[in-house]
């Protein structure tokens, strides 16, 4: 029996938002806003929670992660459609906002600690938090319509969920820098040729690729794919400075140019002169 508790989904708000289901030793968690291309926000406890139950489960060998509709992610929800559900509610205080942020981030750090292989399927638009959901992962199938991009400068913000630490030790420091100070998006075939994705196919198969991976991956003796996995990330390491990536951007939060950046970017407005408050 595991010792790990795990909620009961139906009982937290919309849990529509995610579609959790399982295959046999493969667990897949759809993200399902796909009218509003899956922000993250709502949905982030119950990915949380998702991930809790698939670790507690000893037939789940592999998860998949992916997003229905044509978007896997298309990042923060900077135009909260929930009361109390998404990420910046007008009624409640700033340290209110800024405290259940940092309760949602329980899920960066539950699916960068977690166990078992995970397998992002990458459809569409593949942006700012959306694109550290995948790129946490262990492998990344990318569909040939998918488009990456660190576009949180967008909203004033820096990437706070490992992209810096990440992009740098996989591109190296320029290119990084370019990537996340321009908001640069890029294709699936650009991610291919820098190494930040595992194949690219076409949109129609992408399921099934990602399918045949994670069944793959479950075939192969759990305790040494676990033993491989930590060695592979304790190189890589690219958690080291998340606290430090929360707290400058909750910082960030607060100046008065990331709310103007905010507000230009959810209103589709041209950028405002940024004065450094």
């Amino acid at each position: 029996m595991s010792s790990i508790w795990v909620a009961d989904r139906q009982q937290l708000p919309h849990p529509e938002i995610v579609e959790v289901s399982k295959d046999g030793p493969i667990g897949l968690i759809e993200m399902n806003e796909p009218e509003r291309l899956n922000p993250l926000g709502a949905n982030e406890i119950h990915i949380h929670y998702a991930l809790q139950e698939m670790h507690a489960d000893p037939a789940i060998r592999a998860v998949i992660i992916t997003g229905r509709g044509r978007a896997f992610c298309a990042g923060a929800d900077i135009r909260p459609t929930y009361h109390k559900g998404g990420h910046d509610e007008e009624d409640w205080s700033r340290g209110e906002r800024l405290a259940y942020r940092y309760t949602f981030g329980n899920m960066w750090e539950t699916l960068h600690s977690f166990r078992k292989p995970t397998i992002a399927a990458v459809n569409g638009y593949c942006l700012g938090g959306g694109w550290e959901v995948a790129h946490l992962c262990d492998f990344v199938i990318a569909a040939d319509d998918a488009v990456f991009g660190a576009v949180e400068i967008n909203v004033g913000l820096p990437p706070f969920a490992n992209t810096c630490n990440y992009l740098t030790k996989m591109v190296g420091i320029h290119k990084a820098l370019e990537w996340t100070l321009n908001a640069t998006k890029i294709d699936a075939k650009t991610a291919y040729e820098h190494n930040l994705v595992n194949k690219v196919v076409p949109r129609a198969s992408l399921m099934d690729e990602a399918m045949a991976m994670a069944k793959e991956v479950a075939s192969r003796p759990p305790i040494t794919v676990f033993a491989i996995r930590q060695l592979a990330r304790k190189a890589m390491n690219t958690m080291e400075d998340y606290d430090l990536e929360r707290a400058l951007a909750y910082f960030c939060m607060t100046t008065e140019d990331a709310g103007a950046a905010r507000t230009a970017t959810a209103q589709r407005q041209p950028f405002p002169e940024f004065n450094a408050r």
